[in-house]
């Protein structure tokens, strides 16, 4: 037990004082722009390219990526006839059953609860969704906001996030990422990268915490999508962990990597393409109560994953 709140307590605490930063009006929206500035720019750029360039690019990553790529366009699909069948009057609930916010919580949570696993475990997950965020999910939210192909395909090439993800995978998969750690300056670039990547957990929890938003009016429809996800997610993550198990060795890391990634919201980005008031207090709110069933689902992965 003591074990399991030292893993969750600190990030309830951070989370609360995110959360009472911006209540106290203790930090400015500016000043939390910044900081996510420093984590979407610098920190988790570097911890992704520390976890892409030396992992192992086999069949069975390569693999894992697919079937991760496979559960968003599921998740997207199932989202819309949720919304179908149950007459749901939210253009945006099938965005909030499908994508996850790998890089603002689900790094930081994963190297909370495995210090000692490597992070490509993480990273190889998170490959499928990176790539089905930044093409297809975009791609649909950018139409949905009247932006055309050629805007999404420069802001994404803008992307530090998807640039660092591209750099990681050249090295790693072209073995110059194995030949730069076996070399005299791999301990040093390794040190480096996580120097700097090293807020990247506390930063981006703490982000989270300013960033919770609960209006009252709109929590019936967000407890609504949240109940979809949950749903969604579940059976996704249940078919995920069958079809990874029967292709490749599913690896204790591995396991809890996918257990994980699947319990995280959708992309925090998305309230950015809402087109009204209406539609941003919706999501914003979905986005704030999940965020919480997150932190308890959680709870019960550390109290699971340390029995």
């Amino acid at each position: 037990m003591f074990g399991i709140l030292e893993i969750i307590l600190p990030i309830l605490a951070v989370l609360a004082l995110g959360f009472l930063s911006r209540k106290k009006a203790l930090l400015s929206s500016e000043g939390i722009e910044g900081l996510k500035g420093i984590v979407m720019n610098f920190a988790l750029p570097c911890l992704l390219v520390g976890a892409f360039y030396t992992a192992d690019y086999g069949a069975a990553n390569v693999i894992v990526a697919l079937v991760m790529f496979a559960c968003c366009f599921a998740g997207l699909f199932l989202g819309r006839l949720i919304k179908k069948a149950f007459r749901m009057n939210q253009d945006f609930l099938p965005f909030l059953t499908t994508g996850f916010e790998a890089g603002m919580m689900g790094y930081g949570l994963y190297l909370m609860l495995f210090p000692g696993e490597s992070l490509a475990n993480f990273a190889m997950v998170d490959l499928g969704q990176v790539l089905f965020v930044f093409t297809f999910y975009m791609a649909v939210l950018n139409t949905k906001k009247g932006v055309g192909t050629r805007s999404t395909l420069l802001s994404m090439l803008k992307s530090p996030i998807f640039l660092a993800v591209c750099a990681g995978v050249f090295l790693g998969a072209t073995g110059l990422g194995k030949w730069i750690d076996a070399s005299p300056a791999g301990e040093t670039v390794a040190a480096v990268l996580d120097y700097i990547g090293a807020p990247t957990g506390i930063l981006m929890i703490f982000v989270v915490g300013y960033g919770l938003r609960f209006e009252l009016s709109g929590l019936k429809d967000a407890l609504a999508a949240a109940t979809a996800r949950i749903a969604v997610m579940a059976l996704l993550c249940l078919c995920a962990l069958f079809l990874i198990s029967s292709l490749v060795p599913m690896t204790y890391g591995l396991y809890w990597a996918v257990v994980l990634m699947f319990i995280l919201p959708a992309p925090f980005v998305l309230p950015v393409f809402a087109g009204s008031q209406k539609d941003t207090a919706y999501i914003s709110t979905s986005l704030s109560v999940y965020t919480l069933i997150s932190i308890l689902l959680f709870a019960v992965i550390a109290a699971t994953a340390a029995a």
